[in-house]
């Protein structure tokens, strides 16, 4: 029985993948109908030798297709357990002992902030962020895979926009010691709200600065990866400046 959360998580996420593996098998098939219905009296015409080693080449692929569906039917009938759905980019832990804290902090109710990250979707279907005392989870975010991101170890988290010149996106940034890590979002001002939801329990040591706009993020990712004692200056600097 599946008693912790990133089991459930997990479950989830291997029902979601079945369902789209069915989705691609479904209309593999119904192309194949259709294939068999417009030309089947000539595909399937075996006195010529070249289309005889088609139609076996076919019947092999769609065989090798149909072990490959089945396999992951099977590896996704249980879900994963002792953390081996987390991927940790920091590497700070393993991810049993990170799964041990992620659970028991979701089993104590301290799921501090929750929020999906596109708000056109329906909830049990959508990529969302959580988090906890501990750490900050991206789940959904890829497929089965749950990132986590030590809470401590986040130096300042925005919301970042596609700006004229370059291309449009919408996209999370986080800044941590090691590296920036980013997830995408549907809409401008849903990123926004998410960061400022986080605000609450990881600061927003930028916001004093009179010159941020929605270029700072920006800058901020260009300094932290062309120049990464300016960015900590700068970040020492923040954090120094009355509130």
């Amino acid at each position: 029985m599946i008693t912790d959360f990133l089991e459930r998580e997990s479950a989830e996420a291997n029902k979601k993948f079945r369902r789209l593996m069915l989705i691609f098998v479904a209309v593999v098939g119904a192309a194949a109908a259709v294939i068999y219905w417009g030309v089947g009296d000539e595909l399937f015409d075996f006195s010529d030798e070249r289309t005889a080693r088609l139609v076996t080449v076919l019947l092999v692929m769609i065989g090798i297709l149909l072990i490959c569906v089945l396999t992951v039917f099977l590896l996704t009938m249980r879900p994963a357990k002792n953390g081996k759905n987390l991927l940790l980019p920091l590497r700070e832990t393993t991810p049993e002992e990170a799964a041990k804290i992620i659970n028991r902090e979701v089993a104590e109710g301290k799921i501090l902030y929750e929020e999906t990250l596109d708000h056109n979707i329906p909830a049990k279907h959508n990529p969302r962020i959580v988090l906890t005392p501990s750490y900050l989870l991206l789940i959904g975010y890829s497929m089965e895979k749950i990132r986590a991101i030590p809470r401590d170890q986040i130096l300042w988290i925005g919301a970042q926009i596609g700006y004229k010149g370059g291309p449009y996106y919408v996209r999370l940034i986080i800044f941590t010691r090691e590296q920036m890590l980013d997830c995408n979002v549907n809409d401008i001002e849903h990123a926004k709200r998410i960061a400022e939801g986080l605000y609450q329990y990881i600061p927003n040591v930028f916001r004093d600065l009179e010159w941020q706009d929605d270029h700072f993020p920006h800058m901020l990712e260009k300094l932290y990866q062309t120049d990464r004692d300016g960015f900590f200056a700068l970040l020492e600097e923040a954090e120094e400046t009355p509130h």
